[in-house]
């Protein structure tokens, strides 16, 4: 994975305002979020996520686009475009092992911010809100590739 982190940097909270996540929270809730943020940048062809491999980070996408797929390379078919802004990474949330089910490749320069699997648990445990927006947002993607694997 090649990404250049920069968690010295403060994050403005405003920039979580992009995401379906924190919808309907407040601006004391978003700061607190964004305390646990780090920035970063990727370049396009760039692997951030490995099939396989243990999660440490939940990706928030604010630039860019990625591909999602299964297997050693992207072409050998994407499950999965997910553009700016959105959520990525999540799913090694629902394994206790952490292990990641499927790669993301960057389809362009990105720009995103990363939190922690454990901090990311803190922000769902903290903010019942945020959870049930991360329900409903896991919902409607599995409905959306459900329906792609049909077509």
């Amino acid at each position: 994975m090649r990404y250049l982190a920069d968690s010295a940097k403060k994050v403005d909270p405003s920039r979580l305002r992009a995401f379906e996540l924190f919808a309907g929270l407040s601006e004391d809730d978003l700061a607190r979020i964004a305390e646990v943020c780090a920035e970063a940048t990727v370049p396009s062809g760039s692997v951030l996520i490995r099939e396989g491999q243990v999660g440490t980070d939940v990706f928030l996408l604010e630039e860019g686009v990625v591909n999602v797929y299964r297997g050693e390379t992207s072409a050998a078919g994407i499950l999965a475009n997910l553009q700016a802004p959105t959520l990525f990474g999540e799913r090694a949330l629902v394994d206790p092992e952490r292990i990641r089910t499927a790669s993301v490749e960057a389809a362009s320069d990105l720009r995103l911010l990363t939190i922690r699997i454990n901090a990311f648990l803190s922000i769902l445990q903290s903010f019942p809100l945020a959870k049930e927006n991360l329900r409903q947002l896991l919902a409607a993607r599995a409905g959306s590739l459900t329906s792609k694997r049909t077509d």
